[in-house]
C-alpha cells in the first residue's frame, strides 16, 4: 500500500514540476509540497512559506523553519504587531527528503543542530557548527521571540517533521530513539514546552493534499430574524465553536477570517473580558454583552434550524472568534448553553462586501492601513491587472485558494516597492522596503496615487517579474528571497534606463518599453556590469548592496550605456532613508503623546492661513522637525485633515474642504 501512495505523491510532484511550482527540480518541489501542506491550518501565502524555507548549504538539516505567534507568522521582529497578553508560540522545525526512506544521518544532522542551537546563552557566533545565514536568522528571530513572549506566554509549542515519500510505520527503532533524544534536548531547554516529533511519509503528505478549505458551510441556530437576504441568527456558542473547527484534527479554519482585516490580539482588555464572561457560569446570556459576529457569503438559505452558506467570510467578529474557540479548545464548557448573535449578510457584488468589510471593521481602534484593500484604487489596480494576466493580492489568498498560478499572483507590497522602484526612482530603499512603509499614509498616498495610469501597473508587475524569472534561471531557488530582494529592483531599474537611455524616465516611457525585448537584451547585459563590478555582490548573499555602491552600479550603467542624467537618481536616493515622507532633518525626531496634544490645543480650525505654524512654533518653544511630526501624527490619528496648499484631504484623500480665499472651486 506504501508503495501505490507514493505512485500518488509521486504524480502530484510531477504536476507542480510542470507548473513550475516551485520550480523545476524535483526536491525543490517535495520540499515546498510538504512545508505548504504541514503549515496548512494557518493559510499562509507563498511569501510567507517562502520565508521559513530556509533549505541550502550549512542549513543543519533544517529545511523549514517557522515562528508562529497565535497562529500568525514571524516574519520580521520589527514589523510584526505583538499581543499584549495571551501569547501562544508555535515552532515549526521541518526536515523533508526526497527519499523512499528514513534514514539514520538525517536525523544525525538534525540532533546536532538542536543540541547548541535550543542553548539560548550562546550568540551565534560562539555556535560550533557551521550555518547559512537564513538559518542563523531565524534563530535569533526564535531567541527574540521567546525573550519577548515569556512574560505573557499561554502556552508554547515545538514541532519536529521528519518528511519521506516512504512509509511512516516502517521508521527504524535507531531513528525514533534518536527524535526521542532530539525530544527531551528539547524539554530540558525550556521549561514549559509542549515537544511533539511527527514522521511524515507518502500517506500523510498524500492525505493533507487533498484536504481543500471548506467555503461552504452549516451553522445550527436557535433563533431567526430576516429581511430579504439578510439575516441575524442567534446560535448556540458550542454550535459556533463546531462551525469554527476544521473536521478530523479539530483546528480553527483560519481561512475564513481571511476578509477580517485584524489579527487576533491576544488578551487584550477585551478579549480578557470575552474569556471571563466564557468562563463565568453565572453570567448573562453571552450575546447580551457581545456585539457578535458578522458573516458575509454569496448566498444562503434557511433549512429547518440551521443556515447553509456559500463562500463564508467572516470580516467582523475575529476576536470574539478565536476567544470562544479557545474557550472549546481548551476543555471549556457551557452548561446553560448560552448564545452568540451572528450576522449573515448575502451579497456577490464586491464594490458591496467591501464596503461592508470596510464599516464592519471600523468600529474600534484599526490600523487605517488594514482596511486599504476595500479601497477603489486597490480594486481598480486589482481589475487592471486581472485583465493581463495578473492576480493582485489585495485581500490575502483569495487567488490561492482559487487556485491561481503562484508566480501571477502579486502581493500590495511587491507591486509597490516596483513602484518605489520604477516610478519614484528609489531602487535602494525598493529592495528594503516592509509592510510597515504602507502604514504612513504619506507613503501610501505616494505609491497608491490615483495620478499614476493604471496601464502602469500591469508594465512595472511584468517588468519585476521577468526579472524575477533572469535571477531564478541564473541563481535557482537555493539563492533565497533575499537574493530576488537585494537585486530585483537594482537589475530592473538599471535595465529600463539602459533601454530607455535615461535614469528619469516617467510612466508614459514604462508603457512604450517592449518587455521582451528588456528580457532578451538589457536586463542579461546590466547583469554583467553588475558582476563584473563586484563579483562578490552576486556569491555572498549576506552583503548588502551599500547606498554608496548602488550609486557606483548605475556609474558603471551609464557609462555602458551612455546615459548623462545620473543625478536624478541619486538626488532621489540620497535625500530619503524611506518613503515615509518625512525627510532626513526629522527621521530621528521623536515626539511625546503629551506634546502632540499641545500642538492640537494651539492648532485654529481648518483650512489654516499660510505663516500659521510659526506662531505654534514660537508658542511651544519648539522645532520645526517637532512640529512637522506632531502635524504628521495628528493627520494619521485622523485628528486633522492632511493640508496642501489650501486644499484639505481626509485619510482616504477625498477633498473635503478649502481655503476659499486660496483655492477655487475648481
Amino acid at each position: 500500500m506504501a508503495r501505490n501512495d507514493t505512485v500518488l505523491l509521486d504524480g502530484i510532484i510531477e504536476d507542480r514540476l510542470e507548473s513550475n511550482l516551485p520550480s523545476n527540480d524535483k526536491g525543490e518541489v517535495f520540499e515546498y509540497l510538504v512545508l505548504e501542506q504541514v503549515l496548512k491550518e494557518y493559510d499562509l501565502s507563498f511569501e510567507e512559506i517562502e520565508s521559513g524555507w530556509v533549505d541550502g548549504g550549512h542549513d543543519g538539516g533544517i529545511d523549514g523553519f517557522y515562528i508562529l505567534i497565535n497562529g500568525h507568522i514571524l516574519q520580521d521582529v520589527n514589523d510584526f504587531a505583538w499581543p499584549k497578553k495571551g501569547i501562544d508560540l508555535s515552532i515549526y522545525i521541518i526536515t523533508c527528503k526526497h527519499h523512499e526512506t528514513y534514514k539514520q544521518v538525517v536525523l544525525e544532522s538534525l540532533f546536532s543542530t538542536v543540541n547548541e542551537f535550543l542553548d539560548l546563552r550562546l550568540s551565534n557566533s560562539e555556535l560550533s557548527g557551521e550555518y547559512n545565514l537564513n538559518v542563523l536568522k531565524k534563530r535569533d528571530d526564535l531567541i527574540y521571540a521567546y525573550k519577548k513572549s515569556s512574560p505573557r506566554l499561554n502556552s508554547f509549542e515545538m514541532n519536529y517533521i521528519y518528511a519521506s515519500r516512504g512509509e511512516s510505520s516502517e521508521v527504524g527503532q535507531s531513528i525514533v530513539s534518536r527524535s526521542n533524544q532530539i525530544i527531551k534536548i528539547t524539554e530540558e531547554s525550556f521549561g514549559q514546552c509542549d515537544v511533539k516529533f511527527n514522521f511524515l511519509g507518502a500517506r500523510e503528505i498524500v492525505s493533507l493534499y487533498r484536504q481543500h478549505p471548506n467555503f461552504s458551510l452549516e451553522l445550527p441556530y436557535l433563533d431567526s430574524l430576516s429581511r430579504g437576504e439578510r439575516y441575524i441568527l442567534i446560535v448556540r456558542l458550542k454550535d459556533y465553536y463546531n462551525f469554527l473547527k476544521n473536521e478530523g484534527d479539530s483546528t480553527l479554519r483560519r481561512y475564513l477570517f481571511e476578509s477580517n482585516v485584524r489579527d487576533f490580539m491576544g488578551l487584550n482588555a477585551v478579549n480578557e473580558d470575552i474569556r471571563i464572561t466564557l468562563s463565568n457560569k453565572d453570567s448573562p446570556d453571552f450575546w447580551l454583552l457581545n456585539n457578535g459576529v458578522t458573516i458575509l457569503s454569496t448566498s444562503a438559505q434557511l433549512i429547518g434550524q440551521s443556515i447553509y452558506m456559500e463562500d463564508i467570510q467572516i470580516v467582523n467578529g475575529l476576536q470574539t472568534s478565536e476567544s470562544i474557540f479557545r474557550h472549546f479548545s481548551n476543555s471549556g464548557d457551557d452548561e446553560n448553553e448560552r448564545a452568540v448573535m451572528i450576522k449573515v449578510i448575502v451579497s456577490q457584488d464586491e464594490a458591496v462586501r467591501d464596503q461592508i468589510i470596510r464599516a464592519t471593521n471600523n468600529q474600534t481602534a484599526v490600523e487605517q492601513s488594514s482596511l486599504h484593500a476595500t479601497e477603489r484604487i486597490q480594486r481598480d489596480i486589482e481589475d487592471i491587472l486581472l485583465r493581463n494576466g495578473f492576480y493582485y493580492d489585495r485581500r490575502k489568498n483569495f487567488y490561492k485558494n482559487q487556485g491561481a498560478q503562484r508566480d501571477l499572483i502579486l502581493t500590495p507590497l511587491y507591486l509597490a516597492s516596483g513602484v518605489v522602484n520604477l516610478l519614484l526612482k528609489m531602487p535602494h530603499h525598493a529592495g528594503r522596503m516592509r509592510a510597515k512603509v504602507l502604514r504612513n499614509t504619506a507613503s501610501y498616498d505616494a505609491i497608491f496615487s490615483e495620478k499614476i495610469d493604471l496601464n502602469v501597473w500591469p508594465q512595472v508587475a511584468a517588468i519585476i517579474k521577468k526579472t524575477d524569472d533572469y535571477l531564478y534561471l541564473i541563481r535557482g531557488h537555493s539563492s533565497g528571497e533575499g537574493f530576488l530582494k537585494k537585486w530585483r529592483h537594482i537589475l530592473s531599474f538599471c535595465a529600463v534606463s539602459a533601454y530607455l537611455k535615461k535614469f528619469d524616465f516617467s510612466g508614459k516611457d514604462l508603457l512604450k518599453l517592449d518587455v521582451e525585448k528588456l528580457v532578451l537584451e538589457y536586463i542579461p547585459q546590466c547583469w554583467d556590469s553588475i558582476v563584473k563590478f563586484d563579483a562578490d555582490f552576486v556569491t555572498i548573499n549576506s552583503k548588502k548592496v551599500k547606498k554608496t555602491d548602488f550609486i557606483l552600479i548605475l556609474q558603471v550603467v551609464s557609462e555602458r550605456f551612455g546615459i548623462k542624467n545620473i543625478g536624478c537618481v541619486e538626488r532621489y536616493n540620497n535625500i530619503y532613508d524611506s518613503i515615509s515622507g518625512v525627510s532626513r532633518p526629522y527621521r530621528n525626531t521623536n515626539v511625546t503623546p503629551e506634546f502632540v496634544q499641545s500642538v492640537e490645543d494651539l492648532l485654529p480650525p481648518q483650512p489654516w492661513k499660510i505663516g500659521m505654524n510659526r506662531a505654534v512654533i514660537e508658542k511651544l518653544g519648539c522645532s520645526m522637525a517637532q512640529y512637522s511630526v506632531a502635524i504628521e501624527s495628528l493627520v494619521n490619528d485622523g485628528r486633522i485633515y492632511r493640508q496642501k496648499d489650501g486644499v484639505l484631504y481626509d485619510l482616504e484623500g477625498n477633498v473635503v474642504g478649502r481655503d476659499e480665499k486660496r483655492v477655487s472651486s475648481d
